[in-house]
């Protein structure tokens, strides 16, 4: 069987990047009869080639032209170019996956799409309107072209259901998993020192985005005893563009203004490790998520978690995490305590959390993956 990808959301730190370089890397190995295609852009060839140089049956075609290439007024224009230089590097092909919201959609080939969540339809989640209006065109196209689709969680399936009862086609759950890279891992005092990380902490991870209730969070910690702000951090580990930061910075100056509270911006994957390991707890009450990958990631490293009590969140943190409503700061505030007060309840959190992240593996992820495959062929 021959497999195309798009490639272009491949090489960033976003959970769909993530997602796409452990899915293709593990279908890669999981059957030796599956032959890969990327077709990435013409920019990103030398870069996802050196990727995947270590993995056997998988070819690169770096063909997509920017759709920036010739200015803003002939956007459209090259993204028709994209999709009909997309079509034709698939071709040959018995299935094309494609990973994530795009402005184009392959055809000639069955179509898989994967779809992370519709969030971005949601106006209280505080995106922006442009992207309310323009993202459920973008999805309705890539069912109506799709022959199956892949989601995270059975809370994202059930929501595609809910707000298309016009797409029939299967949609099946293939939940996420951490990489190997993220175990329990001793904090370096060389990290500690570089980012000036004290003994006692709790952490959030992710980017500065709306949906992640990053101003909830700081009020929460604000609303802690002096004497334990004193003694411990809260530590914002955060991803996203700096324009973001910067209004962040603007927009909650007081909350910030705190020797407690650190922001810690676009660390290598070696050191986020480290960071989950030794934290007290990852604070990620997070207004929704399709999945909620950070928090596999922080059980797999023994790092008790404090999450949301809503979308699919109580799918991947089973019993093995504190649940917070994320719209009340002082249920936030009390885990926060609890976590950072309680060393049974820690050790107790750290156990479970391991445990819990057995049943999330990058295999099991591609073997479903693969089923799906071969159900349309």
């Amino acid at each position: 069987m021959k497999v195309a990808y798009d490639a272009i959301q491949l090489l960033g730190h976003s959970g769909i990047e993530r997602y796409s370089r452990e899915l293709i890397k593990h279908v890669a190995t999981c059957d030796s009869a599956v032959e890969v295609r990327l077709v990435t852009k013409r920019d990103m060839g030398g870069a996802v080639a050196e990727y995947i140089s270590g993995y056997d049956g998988i070819e690169v075609r770096p063909l997509i032209p920017d759709e920036r290439q010739l200015g803003a007024p002939l956007r459209l224009f090259m993204r028709r170019i994209q999709a009909n230089t997309f079509t034709k590097a698939i071709r040959g092909c018995d299935v094309v996956h494609v990973l994530g919201p795009t402005k184009f959609v392959p055809a000639g080939v069955p179509l898989v799409v994967t779809i992370h969540d519709l969030f971005p339809m949601d106006p209280s989640m505080g995106l922006s309107r442009q992207m309310q209006r323009r993202f459920p065109g973008r999805i309705e196209r890539q069912l109506r072209a799709a022959s199956a689709v892949v989601c995270p969680s059975d809370f994202v399936a059930s929501t595609i259901r809910e707000t298309y009862p016009w797409f029939t086609g299967s949609i099946t759950t293939t939940p996420l998993a951490a990489s190997g890279a993220f175990v329990p891992t001793e904090l370096s005092e060389h990290v500690r020192k570089r980012h000036g990380i004290h003994e006692r902490y709790v952490l959030f991870v992710g980017r500065v985005d709306p949906r992640k209730n990053i101003p909830r969070i700081l009020q929460a910690w604000r609303a802690l005893p002096a004497d334990v702000r004193r003694s411990s951090q809260l530590v914002l580990l955060l991803a996203g563009d700096m324009k973001s930061l910067q209004i962040l910075r603007q927009q909650h100056a007081h909350e910030l203004n705190d020797d407690s509270v650190r922001i810690v911006y676009e660390v290598p994957s070696h050191e986020m490790v480290q960071l989950l390991s030794a934290a007290r707890a990852l604070v990620f009450a997070t207004l929704g998520e399709g999945f909620g990958l950070p928090v596999v990631e922080a059980m797999q490293c023994g790092c008790p978690v404090i999450t949301s009590d809503r979308a699919s969140l109580p799918e991947v943190g089973g019993d093995a995490v504190l649940y917070v409503n994320p719209l009340q700061v002082e249920s936030i505030a009390q885990a926060m305590m609890n976590c950072l007060s309680d060393d049974a309840l820690v050790r107790d959190l750290r156990s479970k959390g391991i445990e819990q992240a057995k049943k999330f593996t990058w295999s099991e992820t591609a073997r479903k993956t693969l089923e799906v495959y071969h159900s349309i062929t």
